[in-house]
């Protein structure tokens, strides 16, 4: 019986699975080699920065980020962080505080442990928004959808070495554009997302990629 009910279906179901299993690759995501962080370590969250070209001036060529970006992204960050892991991330405000104190922004292995030093915390997680667009329209229809691209890294505060990093970029598409997003948009209810809303789905699928939690 069970056989005969499934034989009936089975075309659907083999192409859903197909479908499923072609689902565009939005994120990228390397673990370092036996990288690892106890369960509560100290994770400070630097705010996320825009994205500019060598000369730090402009915006990168074909990038789009909307004013207000950095913060929203780094909002996320830190209400999912708190949400999805059981990391000990450190306050805004004590990060900040550290921040300003610092005779230089911290761009280099050296700078970051130094950071992490001051702030004794475990890792450094820094970012770059390389995308941020919002849709035009409303989540029933749209001119215009929202994009979202963001880079993640995380770094030892012992001595800065990359133990992590993460891609995301998404312009949301619909079904009839590319069949392939058929799973993601049944799981976000076949609406057109604000940037903000894709930028929750970007940063939760990229905090699911951080190196495994040992135990202390």
């Amino acid at each position: 019986m069970i056989r005969g009910r499934l034989g009936r279906w089975w075309p659907g179901v083999a192409g859903l699975m197909v479908l499923t299993a072609c689902t565009p690759a939005y994120l990228h995501s390397l673990v370092a080699p036996h990288a690892s962080l106890p369960a509560h370590a100290r994770v400070a969250v630097l705010p996320v920065v825009a994205a500019v070209n060598p000369n730090g001036s402009e915006p990168t060529q074909g990038s789009q980020v909307a004013p207000g970006a950095e913060a929203i992204v780094t909002r996320k960050l830190y209400e999912i962080l708190a949400q999805q892991t059981a990391f000990d991330v450190l306050g805004q405000p004590m990060v900040e505080q550290a921040l300003a104190a610092a005779s230089a922004p911290p761009l280099t292995p050296a700078a970051w442990q130094a950071l992490a030093a001051t702030l004794n915390a475990d890792a450094i997680l820094r970012g770059t928004v390389t995308l941020f667009r919002e849709r035009e329209g409303s989540h029933l229809s749209i001119s215009r959808s929202a994009a979202i691209g963001l880079e993640l890294w995380l770094v030892s505060g012992r001595d800065g070495r990359l133990l992590w990093s993460g891609r995301y970029h998404e312009t949301q598409r619909s079904v009839s554009e590319e069949v392939r997003t058929l799973p993601l948009a049944w799981s976000r209810g076949f609406r057109w997302l604000t940037a903000e809303e894709l930028t929750d789905d970007a940063v939760t699928a990229l905090i699911k990629t951080l190196p495994p939690v040992t135990a202390e």
